[in-house]
């Protein structure tokens, strides 16, 4: 309700019991109301809102009692309050009753959380510690199964090895090249700390072993007979693995081997003997007994027979034997391999010559058959050469104290020795009938054979491969080239010697000459004919030598110098050439006036009796010789007579008709 009256002063409307004392804190909250707006005040606002919800206020009691009515009101608003405050404290309790509850709940919650995370960080520890102990135990038991792994058998694979219903094929030798594998890593258990382990394995897988040992014996066996008694095989795959694998028991393996060389050795000698007597399929190649009256081709035929029979049997033995392990990896299957290769290779060596010894006997009795025919010393020689050849070729498949080797060997030094007593032979019947040298000094028909004979045997030595090997080649020491050119050549000179001692000196010489030179000139052209050549060569200059003194003697006689020489040679020291008798100076150019006809003799030709001689060098050595011997003496000459101790006097230089550089001039042509 709203006040119509005006305000009022302050100072026109002081109450009379205010006092005129001011008082500042009062003063101040009263201009404060006074100057209060109403409008502006909204607590003011709202209690009149309030009032003017208050039904019938404008009854006269009711703004008589407002202020009663106002506080019933509000008790009643507050009593409102109160029922509703009541509720929600009433709710404020249940909740506050819960709110414990589930306080209470909670800390049980936590006590228990704490009880749990501490449980349950002791089972994560726990479970770390057995996490740890899995992973521990899975290692070992990955071990353990690699262990067993390589150091077991399956049952597949014990059945395969050990049970006789079961083939050997692959699947056999895969089972036993793991058994090996477990034998040869028990070895190096042993040399570990694992020793008691490697011995256990050993000892549980010995019978299995054994057992597998034994059937891959049986199964070899059977096939080595069946299988090596043709005269063509095939090499089985799976017999080169049972060789291989059997290396490890040598025992088995030398039987193995025993049985092997026997089939071997009668299917070779079967098949030679085929060829010797029945040729090829359907005849071809033709027998060899059918070239056996020509000595040199049947020997050469069987000879190449055998060769070819032995270098085809070595290729089968090394198939045989080769590593198929080695093929697949291109390296050592185990730590025994260096024994291995050598006992393998000691395998094929006994093979071979077992293989190959069926041919001895039946090689041994033809080649004997052919020598015991007396073939003539060329078709003797070429055959102890072929045979010594195929000899030295034969080594380079088989081992030098093969039977085959020593047969050959045999062969060729009988063939040898044959030789030798047939060249003998014919050198005494050479020494014994010595002919008399022909009118014409010419080589005699006896010096041309033999002659002959040594030609063909050079040649066929120069054709052959023996030569080749001969100076590397211990084995031929006993069939040595120079003693057969001195077994044909001394007893052929010595003839020529003897011959020559039936007539002159000088034809003899000649005639020996003209010998040696038809030796040498079948030598020269041979190397390994050297050493023999410089021999003759020698005895050739001595009988030039002694021709070329001849020829001198010749010219000192027809030129008048030949008493000269003698008294220069002769005479003492002490005494003058001049005084001895037909010195003097008169008598010296008396006597060296003859010298320019002797000079038209000795510039002449080759006399009559050097013509005979058949090499024209031959003839010119021995002139030259002559005619440097006779300067010699010229030169003694006019020494002598120019010398003052020997008395020519002034006139000394006109007693020589000329100058020994006029001689040395004249002779030049000779020379």
């Amino acid at each position: 309700m709203e006040s119509t009256s005006p305000p009022l002063s302050s100072e026109q409307h002081l109450p009379s019991f205010v006092s005129n004392k001011p008082n500042k804190v009062v003063a101040a909250k009263l201009q404060k109301v006074l100057h209060a707006s109403m409008a502006d005040d909204t607590r003011i606002k709202d209690a009149l809102t309030a009032l003017s919800d208050i039904p019938d206020l404008n009854q006269a009691d009711l703004r008589r009692n407002l202020r009663g009515t106002i506080e019933k009101k509000e008790i009643q608003v507050n009593q409102k309050f109160l029922d509703a405050f009541s509720l929600v404290v009433n709710q404020l309790n249940s909740l506050e009753t819960q709110v414990q509850n589930m306080q209470s709940a909670c800390q049980q919650m936590r006590e228990r959380l704490g009880n749990v995370t501490s449980e349950t960080a002791k089972m994560i520890e726990q479970a770390s510690v057995y996490e740890t102990e899995s992973a521990a135990c899975d290692a070992r038991v990955l071990l353990a199964k690699k262990f067993l792994d390589k150091f077991t058998l399956s049952q597949e694979e014990v059945q395969i090895l050990t049970s006789n219903s079961s083939p050997v094929n692959g699947a056999f030798f895969d089972a036993l090249d793991h058994l090996q594998r477990i034998h040869n890593d028990c070895r190096l258990l042993l040399t570990s700390t694992h020793q008691q382990t490697g011995i256990q394995i050993m000892e549980s897988l010995s019978l299995h072993q054994e057992a597998a040992y034994d059937k891959l014996y049986r199964w070899t066996q059977l096939e080595s007979r069946s299988s090596f008694g043709g005269d063509s095989i095939d090499v089985s795959s799976l017999m080169t693995k049972a060789l291989y694998s059997l290396r490890h028991r040598p025992v088995l393996f030398r039987t193995i081997l025993d049985e092997i060389s026997m089939a071997r050795r009668e299917a070779v000698g079967h098949a030679f003997m085929t060829a010797l007597t029945r040729g090829g399929p359907g005849g071809t190649p033709r027998p060899i007994e059918l070239q056996a009256h020509d000595s040199l081709r049947y020997i050469g035929d069987m000879l190449a027979w055998v060769h070819q029979a032995c270098a085809g049997e070595k290729e089968l033995l090394e198939a045989l034997f080769k590593n198929p392990s080695l093929q697949k990896q291109g390296k050592s299957s185990d730590d025994y391999e260096d024994v291995t290769v050598t006992m393998i290779k000691e395998a094929v060596d006994d093979l071979l010559d077992a293989a190959m010894e069926g041919t001895c006997r039946p090689l041994k009795i033809r080649m004997d058959q052919v020598l015991g025919l007396h073939p003539d010393v060329i078709t003797c020689y070429k055959v102890a050469n072929l045979i010594h050849f195929y000899a030295i070729t034969m080594t380079r498949l088989l081992r030098k104290d093969s039977s085959l080797s020593k047969t050959l060997y045999a062969a060729g030094n009988s063939a040898g020795k044959y030789l030798y007593q047939t060249l003998n032979a014919q050198s005494q019947r050479i020494l014994q009938n010595v002919e008399t040298p022909p009118k014409t000094l010419a080589v005699s028909s006896t010096v041309r054979d033999v002659t002959h004979q040594l030609k063909e045997i050079i040649g066929s030595y120069d054709s052959s491969l023996v030569m080749s090997n001969h100076a590397s080649n211990e084995d031929l020491r006993d069939f040595n080239f120079d003693e057969i050119l001195d077994i044909i050549i001394e007893p052929l000179t010595q003839a020529c010697e003897m011959s020559s001692a039936m007539v002159s000196r000088v034809d003899g010489h000649i005639y020996v000459l003209n010998c040696l030179h038809y030796f040498m000139s079948t030598m020269a052209v041979y190397p390994f004919t050297e050493q023999k050549y410089k021999t003759l060569e020698s005895k050739v200059n001595d009988r030039l030598d002694a021709l070329a003194q001849e020829q001198y003697q010749e010219l000192l006689q027809h030129s008048g110098l030949a008493s000269i020489v003698n008294c220069i040679s002769s005479k003492q020291k002490d005494i003058p050439l001049s005084t001895l008798s037909g010195m003097d100076a008169r008598s010296l150019t008396t006597t060296l006036s003859k010298l320019d006809s002797s000079l038209v003799m000795a510039s002449a030709d080759i006399s009559p009796q050097m013509q005979r001689l058949r090499s024209s060098e031959h003839c010119q050595q021995i002139q030259e010789k002559a005619i440097h011997r006779l300067l010699e003496s010229y030169r003694l000459i006019s020494e002598a007579v120019q010398d003052p101790a020997n008395d020519y006097g002034p006139d000394s230089a006109s007693i020589l008709p000329r100058s020994v550089e006029d001689m040395e001039a004249i002779f030049s042509f000779a020379l």
